[in-house]
């Protein structure tokens, strides 16, 4: 099987492209990756598209699909074209982060744009059921179309470090959050709860910035919070040191639907670094997780669920050294690079195999 992925992977910077890459190597499959740069970028894909030395084309990007569909429709290549359809550029900008008013223009293109750069591909890949089910219902899409391949983590980055934890009596106790600072992050309920906890000897800290970072610092003013750290952005192979000295990390607590609907990379990571977390309860988080098993799960934009649950893993160390340990096993089956490589081989060689079927009939 040979594989072509297309569009805007950046491997360093974008994990979702860099574990479906590593992903598919570890699982032997032969893939090239090809990043269009440059004022003639899609020019240059076109070009490496053409070559056709390929079984079945990855996309990213809305143009990158739309340049491979319009070879596709004189005929040029017939092979599979398969979206990896992270997210969904609408639901994203104008209802989560609320960058573009509803009512605009800008809003119906990005509508048309995900409608359709899903329509025109032969089979897409989100990572969650309830994706899917965005997709399918906002967009009135096939649902056949559809494959689901979770995000997981790059376990060659994120692995259990071995960290002496020889804790005194009375040292701090470490939370630790990373993320853009959007908002299906929840960070304001993050800061109320760690005012809650001021008493508590629990230190947060918080890595990273973004959207709401100027509005979380102003709210941590208010809160006149002492037990917080803004540490600002980290490289990501700066994060597992981070992790790894943390007692306790958060994943998302937003109130917004594409909160309900996701599961974060710093999810994965933690748990891949054999870390408790504690998350929101979503829809989506319940599709492979369990609650007090391998994560702890709490009612969303609640900050004090979100206290309680810290505290309760601060003065529980067993249930603290379940949860990860569990968790860890949990990554270890399912969400490893070879495990989601694993996942997306299966599903490429069922559309192989159907393509093959639909030719020969």
């Amino acid at each position: 099987m040979r594989i072509l992925m297309v569009g805007h992977y950046d491997l360093e910077g974008y994990s979702r492209g860099r574990i479906l890459y590593k992903g598919l190597k570890k699982n032997k499959v032969e893939v090239d990756i090809f990043l269009g740069k440059g004022k003639l970028k899609y020019l240059r894909i076109l070009k490496r598209v053409l070559k056709k030395d390929y079984d079945a084309i990855i996309a990213t990007g809305t143009t990158t699909l739309f340049v491979v569909k319009f070879i596709k429709e004189f005929s040029i290549i017939k092979k599979p074209l398969i979206l990896d359809s992270f997210i969904s550029n609408y639901d994203t900008l104008v209802h989560d982060r609320k960058i573009v008013s509803e009512n605009s223009l800008k809003a119906r293109i990005l509508w048309f744009t995900d409608k359709y750069s899903c329509k025109f591909a032969d089979n897409a890949i989100v990572d969650t059921k309830q994706h899917k089910e965005y997709f399918v219902e906002e967009f009135d899409l096939d649902p056949k179309k559809f494959e689901i391949v979770p995000i997981g983590a790059d376990d060659e980055i994120f692995y259990p470090r071995n960290f002496e934890e020889n804790k005194k009596n009375g040292e701090e106790f470490n939370v630790t959050f990373f993320g853009s600072f959007i908002p299906l992050q929840g960070m304001q309920y993050i800061l109320k709860s760690a005012k809650i906890l001021e008493n508590y000897n629990i230190i947060f800290n918080l890595i990273g910035e973004g959207q709401t970072f100027p509005e979380m610092k102003k709210l941590a003013r208010k809160l006149e919070l002492r037990n917080v750290n803004f540490l600002g952005w980290k490289r990501i192979y700066e994060l597992p040191n981070f992790i790894a000295n943390s007692d306790v990390c958060l994943g998302i607590f937003g109130n917004t639907e594409k909160a309900k609907r996701v599961i974060p990379n710093k999810v994965y990571e933690v748990i891949a670094m054999k870390k408790p977390i504690v998350t929101g309860d979503t829809p989506a988080i319940r599709e492979f997780f369990r609650n007090r098993e391998n994560s702890l799960l709490c009612e969303i934009a609640n900050p004090d669920a979100i206290a309680d649950a810290i505290l309760e893993l601060k003065d529980n160390p067993e249930l603290r050294e379940k949860i990860a340990k569990n968790g860890y096993k949990l990554f270890r089956e399912n969400f490893s690079i070879e495990g989601i490589g694993k996942t997306l081989k299966i599903i490429l060689n069922r559309i192989l195999d159907e393509e093959i079927n639909i030719c020969s009939i």
